[in-house]
């Protein structure tokens, strides 16, 4: 079976994104243009993740999502296929997470939802700010947990593995790489030749406004939506595989 994935989408808690973005409208919009498998990663947060679960509900398969944001300002986009799983990483990374409060005239407001659109409270930490873990340390506590873990928009001028540290580290254990929107696939390989020949690369629309959602996604070839098959997808392995055309 083929899924047309879209992994890296934020809701109303990401203080960047908009306030229309509720999880039961990400959802609605989803299914509008199509998409098999989403996820909600917002940053350094997971709460609206249980109101997600809940839309999703026999429209999208949902995964679990979070953005990152580590000690050296690197943004690392975190899935799983298990709630539970989530919401332990994310408590982790809000307990890593310095208590700066929120400037909503600043940065936006950060809203808790529920699946009907209910506001349930407002995040007071800021959430677009660095944890006090590094790049490893995150990877390895995700994988810990089950979870897959991707340098974000390695491409980017800003908050990227690339932008940040210079180089990927080649022991560093992640499962791929993201790109992001602002490049085409042949030219970000013709760009990072060593990493496209040594990390699988997926692209996803990294969408903080409803008619963003799905404008760059992934497909994946595989039995079933679960991270297993995602990671033997993302490695070419038993007949799985992802691609970026229909």
């Amino acid at each position: 079976m083929v899924f047309k994935t879209d992994l890296h989408i934020h809701s109303t808690l990401s203080p960047c994104g908009s306030l229309g973005s509720s999880p039961q409208k990400i959802v609605a919009e989803a299914a509008r243009k199509e998409l098999d498998i989403i996820a909600v990663s917002d940053h350094n947060s997971t709460r609206n993740l249980p109101a997600f679960k809940k839309a999703a509900d026999g429209k999208v398969i949902p995964l679990f999502g979070i953005e990152v944001q580590t000690i050296s300002e690197t943004h690392i986009l975190v899935i799983f296929d298990k709630l539970d799983a989530a919401m332990s990483f994310g408590d982790i990374i809000f307990n890593n997470l310095p208590e700066t409060p929120n400037n909503p005239e600043y940065f936006g407001d950060q809203v808790v939802v529920d699946e009907n659109e209910t506001i349930l409270d407002f995040e007071e930490r800021l959430l677009l700010q660095s944890v006090s873990l590094n790049v490893e340390e995150v990877c390895l506590k995700v994988h810990s947990l089950g979870g897959l873990a991707f340098p974000a928009h390695i491409d980017r001028d800003s908050f990227s593995i690339l932008s940040q540290l210079g180089y990927i580290p080649e022991n560093l254990p992640i499962d791929g790489i993201e790109i992001s929107s602002g490049l085409s696939i042949k030219e970000a390989g013709e760009r990072f030749p060593e990493y496209f020949a040594r990390y699988p690369v997926i692209r996803n629309s990294d969408a903080h406004y409803i008619q963003d959602i799905g404008s760059f996604f992934t497909f994946f070839e595989m039995e079933e939506p679960s991270l297993s098959e995602i990671k033997q997808a993302l490695l070419e392995s038993n007949g799985r595989r992802h691609y970026f055309d229909a």
